[in-house]
């Protein structure tokens, strides 16, 4: 297994700089033994774009835990506020969206995700908006945080942030942004342990 250490990482890094997945994700994942994520969207055909990294993540014995945003509608709160426990009224939200893979490179997708949710290399939660009292509300807001840290099997870590969305889009075609922070470095407190 490769470290972190042992890459050059960017400071930051763009479509310019050519292709993210190649460039950065597939590289970093094939170092994990830990990924965790932060973003306002997550598609399955995400994971597919990596599946040499996330083949790394695996070999490392590594998890992959996402934190992805979601809106519930009034209908959905008035549920909650009359005793529907938050996590069922979500499952039925999500679950409102059948799994109909419109493609072979969906049902792959899909395949692999649900190979690594019963195989424990990935964890999803699901960030919902909220009041003060911890109560969801309905409204425009979602969670939208971008971030990721990825650590190896020596605790460095490579942290980012940016414009990417956990999506394939967000990977492949759309133009994003990446700013890279590592904390062997020792100088940036924005990976310190």
């Amino acid at each position: 297994m490769s470290l972190l250490s042992d890459h050059t990482w960017k400071l930051k890094y763009t479509p310019d700089d050519g292709d993210l997945v190649k460039g950065f994700y597939v590289p970093a994942l094939e170092c994990a033994v830990r990924y965790d994520r932060l973003t306002g969207y997550f598609q399955a055909r995400a994971l597919t774009l990596a599946v040499r990294g996330i083949e790394g993540l695996v070999r490392n014995n590594g998890r992959m835990r996402l934190l992805v945003g979601c809106t519930l509608d009034q209908p959905e709160i008035d549920a909650i506020a009359k005793g529907v426990e938050l996590q069922d009224q979500l499952q039925v939200h999500l679950l409102a969206n059948p799994l109909k893979p419109g493609n072979q490179r969906e049902v792959q997708a899909l395949e692999l995700l649900a190979w690594m949710v019963a195989n424990q290399v990935i964890e999803v939660q699901v960030a919902v908006p909220c009041n003060h009292a911890r109560q969801p509300v309905p409204g425009l807001g979602i969670f939208h945080e971008k971030a990721g840290i990825i650590e190896d099997k020596t605790g460095d870590r490579l942290a980012f942030n940016g414009s990417l969305n956990e999506t394939e889009a967000g990977w492949s075609r759309n133009w994003e942004s990446l700013n890279i922070f590592r904390s062997w470095l020792g100088d940036d407190p924005r990976v310190a342990a």
